[in-house]
């Protein structure tokens, strides 16, 4: 249950991020492309997970 929480605390995170990027953007009348958005948001959750869980195994 642990590791899900901190699954769900990375995603919320990114998501804030994203969410004020893409108004901050769309203000200027620039629009991201949802698709590589996505995959470039995935991939740092994954690395924020590993390394978040790799520090705590070395403590």
């Amino acid at each position: 249950m642990k590791h899900f929480l901190k699954g769900a605390a990375i995603v919320a995170a990114i998501l804030i991020v994203l969410m004020g990027i893409n108004i901050f953007l769309n203000t200027r009348g620039m629009e991201l492309d949802a698709t590589w958005t996505s995959v470039i948001a995935g991939m740092c959750g994954i690395g924020l997970y590993h390394l978040w869980i790799k520090n705590e195994e070395k403590k």
